[in-house]
């Protein structure tokens, strides 16, 4: 069976060295196709659409105490604002794999998501009243031009 806990990402590790570490959980794209409806003598019939319609990438991680790896998403989000002068109105986008292991921590299976960028990134609640320590995690939510499994 397979085991939902022995996963790790990877994107530009120069960059993003402390939000590929720190990756708590994420979700495999949905896939979808838009059937194609068909008349013919007052019947209705359907065949399946010819694109693929991919679903969000979603992420989750772990805040490290430096919020180091929270700043490298909001940057890297902000960054791709029309507003941000640096870029000149050029989207930065990076390829991510998302590599499942074994149980013998070896790669099982790739997902490859090219030219991905954030699209979101959540809130973090911080709260004086809680009674025992529950680690700080944030949820982060990519596109991306292609999809494919290459393992």
């Amino acid at each position: 069976m397979l085991s939902p806990t022995g996963f790790k990402l990877t994107i530009n590790r120069e960059k993003f060295a402390n939000t590929e570490f720190f990756i708590t959980s994420f979700t495999i794209p949905d896939i979808s196709i838009s059937p194609v409806e068909s008349k013919y003598r007052n019947t209705i019939s359907y065949e399946a659409g010819d694109t693929p319609t991919f679903g969000d990438l979603s992420l989750r991680f772990a805040i490290d105490e430096d919020m180091k790896n929270y700043i490298e998403i909001f940057d890297w989000l902000k960054a791709n604002t029309a507003n941000d002068s640096k870029n000149h109105g050029q989207i930065e986008r990076h390829d991510m794999i998302l590599s499942v292991m074994t149980n013998k921590n070896s790669v099982n299976k790739q997902f490859q998501f090219k030219d991905a960028f954030p699209t979101g990134l959540s809130g973090v609640e911080f709260t004086s009243t809680s009674t025992e320590v529950a680690y700080l995690q944030a949820d982060i939510s990519f596109r991306y031009n292609e999809f494919a499994i290459i393992k």
